[in-house]
């Protein structure tokens, strides 16, 4: 069994169906299994889970940047510049 090809599969599947990613969410080892099928071993089943969650979690920040930005109104850069600690623009007028 190629695990990285199963795991890009169930990464796959999930991330464009939101009822299947709350399933794996309550239920990661019948998702998966749903997925790849039953006879995966439960150490190979460990490993596309543990891979798959992690996988999740970036494609979900990857996600919330976006959305901070939206609700800002596009002023992501100034948001974070400025809690980095960068100039304002009023203040850069004022120098």
């Amino acid at each position: 069994m190629d695990i990285k090809a199963e795991i890009e599969k169930v990464v796959e599947k999930i991330t464009g169906d939101g009822d299947l990613k709350e399933k794996f969410t309550k239920d990661p080892a019948g998702t998966v299994k749903g997925i790849v099928g039953d006879k995966v071993d439960k150490d190979t089943l460990d490993k596309i889970i543990s891979a798959v969650k992690e996988m999740l979690g970036k494609v979900d920040l990857g996600g919330i940047g976006e959305k901070i930005s939206s609700v800002l109104g596009g002023k992501l850069p100034d948001a974070v510049t400025g809690l980095f600690g960068g100039k304002k623009d009023d203040e850069e007028k004022k120098d």
